[in-house]
């Protein structure tokens, strides 16, 4: 399928001038021949429809894979084991989603590593479509046959013409050979090439571009008995994992680095340097780290983790470069440097947008011909539980007004690919102008590990998402064309405006922190109002929850606390409307609690203290606490104090008990030191064997 960014090139038919019988060499010493060419390949189809595998899941611009073949293929200066069949009509050996506009050969850079028997615009969807795929393989041969395989087209039923042709590999002399048996219509722009294209993309050979091959047709590319030129290549494989693809990061968390450097040429490589750098946006580095590597022989890799591990300090987009360097005579470099994409977040905020794209975009954005395509990208979480309640897009133009949907998987599919649907949105026109959006999720996601995909899917034509373009990329884009998901055919080169917003998980959690007037050791006489702190240790504003008291071996007393909401981390004094009647003499505890619903932490829901009950002596209402200097600033006189032992409770405006001290009072008053305290307002409680002394203390510095 074609995105609407591409060019249409014009519909002619290119009348292909194929009387060339042979081709090549290339830099390698790869040549093809032809069936016209009286040494080269006789055309005879191999029919495999019996004994091979249909192959299932080929769509609309995708791959399926990999196959394993029994033995290996000699491709090149290296060996072929593992083989992608692409829906476009070629064969990769590293998994790469190939689509148009469809690359000429050579070409370093993007996909490399591949066999393009008839790479066009193919497509195994649409209603009707009769196309089919087979795979064969044992130790001397595998066979690929595309049979009446249509182009794709955007006007109903999305597929025009038929092709069936197939790929030959042959592991015995290390040949390919392409045959056409049978081919009808055009492609969209004209857009075919045949050729092959080994790992590193500057070397390859091309057979033809933009035309068509006729019936009974067959070519076939020599791997030659002496290469033309000795290859000494080191690369780096991958960073982190294979695939190299973009990982995040909380503040808190290390980043090891580490790198798989491998041996792709056909030489014994000597002693050379590996380095592991972060950068940060602007491109400095931050940390750098180098090993030296020993000798590394043809087709061997080693694993490199490098001593030191990185650290963020701040929120944002890095970069993670491994390289190597110090090759002598090196004849590819292009593959001597691999960026991964670092995300940084603050797992702190109360608000995080999870994505891959930086802020800037490309202006244009795509979409696709026929306004039903869509893309999506895996989204990676800095943290866990990771409470989802959104997701976030940019769109870059809307020429159509047309709707689109967002949908989020898990990614529990095969292989960790998209599965379960969790979430399904649709997004009216009105709400899908340019721009940058925030959708809400029909009910928030709270995912424990691992990630989520987010497709984003048209609903009708000529609307486009907006695309980061800037290094470095994330490799986790799709496209998602008639439902099936393969690699985004520019993931190496763009990430999508489409992620996920994170909060805060909900945490409800209240207790009661201590009482108001009531200390242990207090005697207790007469009736007392029971005054109770409560404080909010959760992430939500809470009111209109049970609270209750009780006294050993009296019932409890429960009353609903609807007070001012109670913000995260305040305290509020509560005042119960019944108060505590004492009636058997004798010590024992009073405990007070809040009974939120659905409390987190219920281990600090109660606060208790022990108390004297000493019905019939009478005690004396609380005495106004008399103190200088006040405002203090390292120590306060209390004045008018009865001998005898005494004791003092400090508390701070929530209700926390921040000094307790006990003595025995001599004279008519006693120095308290209070510079181990805080700037701020306290309030002051102390008790002696008859009554109970309260005040009120300002602490200024």
């Amino acid at each position: 399928m074609i995105r609407n960014i591409s060019l249409l090139l014009g519909l002619a038919v290119l009348i292909g001038d194929l009387s060339a019988a042979t081709g090549g060499p290339d830099t390698y010493g790869y040549i093809w021949k032809d069936s016209d060419e009286p040494d080269g390949p006789v055309y005879s189809w191999i029919d495999i429809t019996g004994t091979g595998t249909l192959v299932t899941g080929l769509a609309d611009d995708n791959y399926v894979g990999p196959f394993t073949m029994a033995t290996s293929l000699d491709y090149y200066w290296y060996e072929a084991k593992k083989v992608w069949i692409g829906s476009n009509g070629y064969l990769a050996f590293n998994g790469v989603n190939i689509a148009a506009a469809f690359p000429t050969i050579p070409q370093a850079g993007g996909a490399n590593d591949y066999i393009a028997g008839m790479m066009a615009d193919l497509t195994f969807t649409g209603a009707g479509n009769p196309g089919a795929c087979y795979y064969f393989d044992d130790a001397s041969i595998t066979v690929v046959s595309y049979i009446d395989v249509p182009f794709w087209s955007p006007t109903a039923p999305n597929w025009t013409g038929s092709n069936t042709f197939q790929i030959i590999l042959d592991k015995n002399d290390s040949t390919i050979t392409f045959q056409y048996e049978a081919q009808t219509g055009t492609t969209q722009s004209n857009n075919l090439t045949i050729g092959i294209e080994s790992i590193t993309g500057d070397i390859g050979l091309q057979h033809s571009s933009n035309l068509y091959p006729p019936v009974g047709y067959a070519v076939r590319f020599y791997n030659p008995a002496t290469p033309l030129i000795d290859v000494t290549d080191g690369a780096v494989a991958w960073n982190t994992a294979e695939g190299t693809q973009g990982t995040t990061l909380g503040l808190a968390d290390d980043l090891a680095m580490t790198i798989l450097v491998r041996n792709t040429g056909n030489m014994p490589l000597a002693g050379f340097t590996a380095q592991g750098r972060v950068l940060n946006s602007g491109g400095t580095a931050l940390l750098t780290d180098a090993v030296q590597v020993g000798s590394l022989n043809p087709g061997l890799d080693t694993l490199i983790t490098f001593p030191s591990t990185w650290t963020p300090t701040s929120p944002g987009t890095y970069r993670f470069e491994g390289s190597v360097s110090g090759i002598p005579n090196e004849l590819v470099t292009s593959n001597n440097i691999l960026l991964q994409e670092v995300t940084v977040y603050d797992t702190t905020a109360s608000v995080m947008n999870i994505d891959w794209a930086g802020a800037s975009d490309d202006g244009i954005g795509i979409g696709w011909d026929g306004g039903n395509g869509g893309v999506a990208s895996y989204v990676l979480f800095p943290g866990y539980p990771a409470h989802v309640t959104a997701a976030t897009i940019r769109i870059a133009s809307n020429a159509g007004n047309s709707p689109y949907a967002l949908k989020i998987y898990d990614d529990d599919g095969p292989d960790g690919g998209p599965g379960t649907l969790l979430d399904s949105l649709f997004i009216q026109a009105p709400q899908a102008q340019p721009g940058d959006h925030v959708h809400p999720l029909t009910a928030p996601i709270d995912v424990l590990d691992s990630g989520l995909y987010v497709l984003w899917s048209m609903q009708g034509v000529n609307v486009n998402i907006a695309q980061d373009v800037q290094p470095p990329f994330s490799r986790r884009s799709y496209e998602v064309l008639d439902g099936t998901w393969a690699e985004y055919r520019d993931r190496e080169t763009a990430d999508f405006h489409l992620g996920l917003q994170v909060t805060p998980l909900p945490v409800f959690d209240a207790g009661a922190t201590g009482f108001f007037g009531l200390v242990n050791g207090l005697n207790v006489s007469t009736t007392t109002t029971i005054r109770t702190w409560v404080r909010n240790y959760g992430n939500q504003t809470i009111n209109n929850f049970p609270v209750g008291y009780r006294f050993t071996g009296e019932p409890e007393v429960v009353q609903t606390y609807a007070g001012p909401p109670i913000a995260p981390g305040d305290s509020s004094l509560f005042s119960f409307t019944t108060a505590f009647t004492p009636t058997v003499n004798g010590p024992g505890q009073m405990c007070s609690w809040a009974d939120l619903p659905n409390d987190a932490a219920p281990t600090n829901d109660t606060v208790c203290v022990n108390i004297n009950i000493t019905v019939g002596l009478e005690e004396t209402a609380t005495v106004r606490l008399q103190l200088a200097p006040n405002p203090a600033t390292d120590r306060v006189v209390l004045h008018h104090l009865p001998a005898g032992p005494v004791r003092l409770w400090v508390r701070d405006l929530t209700g926390r008990v921040v000094m307790e001290r006990s003595w025995s009072v001599t004279g008519d008053r006693s120095t308290v030191p209070v510079d181990g305290l805080a700037a701020g307002t306290y309030s002051l409680l102390l008790s002696t064997a008859d009554r109970i002394y309260g005040g009120r203390l300002v602490i200024e510095r």
